[in-house]
């Protein structure tokens, strides 16, 4: 089959992993047709350091950024079959990453979006090493989600993530593209959209990408304050997904077991703290109508999302 595809990947300072990503993509068994790099304002010379390898950058004010808008730009820009996305933090782990992930696709028709397996990095925290564990197991063979899957899957049927993954372009233009000014998971909105027109979702564990994060407790807050945040701007999705607490209850019980696996000191104590701190932050976003903007400016990851709102 002849196809084509384009790599999208949006950075901000990404420092030692421009290097690391050019040499990774110019390992690839298969090479992108474009090479885009969206840059919101780097002062670390890494976008000299991409020009230098000959990799398209397109330069933008740092306030401008928009989770869906910005990657929009590569469909603008370039026309094929499928767009790759990556996070400048997400490096190939092997050089039939980009393979991996296109094969689902390629192989069935209906498939509309692809992602890959996320593996904590060296150094990675016990929590952050089960959280990739969790979201993203290992396995042999890609799996299809869809409308017949929520049962089984729930909120976990749209499930996807723009760390790295695989759109096509027909499937892409049915649902209007990603959403523009989104708080962030365009990803799983655009799944969510493409679900309900009848599209599927892969997941394939055989295309890997090195990216974990050890979050700090705020950290933690920030991130699970956007989520409820997320989530009172879409309840729609909770309501036809199935909510999210089966999947949070899930995971609470599988951090406790992996930690406990591990020989952690005090798993039961820490797994508490960890989850207190998430479900607290959550119900905190889920009332975000409520809260001054200048207090969820200091809560939120994505700042300028509540300064253009």
């Amino acid at each position: 089959m002849t196809y084509s595809f384009a790599l999208c990947i949006p950075t901000l300072n990404p420092g030692p992993f421009a290097a690391r990503l050019v040499e990774s993509i110019a390992s690839q068994t298969i090479r992108p047709d474009h090479i885009l790099i969206i840059d919101s304002g780097s002062t670390d010379g890494s976008v000299e350091q991409f020009r230098n390898a000959n990799i398209e950058v397109l330069e933008i004010p740092g306030l401008e950024f928009d989770h869906g808008g910005t990657r929009n730009i590569a469909f603008q820009k370039f026309q094929t079959d499928f767009y790759i996305f990556l996070t400048q933090d997400a490096i190939p782990i092997n050089q039939y990453s980009f393979e991996n992930l296109l094969s689902p696709i390629l192989e069935s028709p209906r498939c509309g979006a692809c992602y890959g397996r996320q593996v904590a990095s060296q150094g990675a925290s016990a929590f952050a090493a089960h959280a990739r564990l969790f979201n993203y197991p290992p396995g042999d063979k890609f799996i299809l989600k869809g409308q017949a899957n929520i049962d089984q899957y729930g909120i976990k049927t749209i499930f996807c993530s723009n760390s790295f993954a695989v759109y096509r372009r027909s499937a892409m233009e049915e649902i209007g593209f990603f959403p523009n000014g989104t708080l962030f998971a365009e990803d799983s909105l655009a799944v969510a959209r493409m679900v309900d027109l009848g599209w599927l979702v892969a997941y394939s564990p055989v295309a890997e990408v090195v990216h974990s994060h050890n979050y700090s407790a705020s950290q933690e807050f920030s991130r699970y304050f956007d989520v409820g945040a997320f989530h009172s701007f879409n309840l729609w999705l909770l309501d036809k997904y199935k909510g999210a607490n089966g999947e949070g209850l899930r995971f609470v019980f599988s951090e406790y077991s992996y930690l406990k696996s591990l020989n952690h000191r005090f798993p039961f104590p820490a797994v508490v703290f960890k989850n207190f701190i998430r479900y607290f932050a959550y119900q905190v976003g889920r009332m975000q109508r409520f809260i001054p903007k200048f207090l969820k400016l200091r809560m939120t990851t994505n700042k300028s999302y509540w300064i253009k709102s």
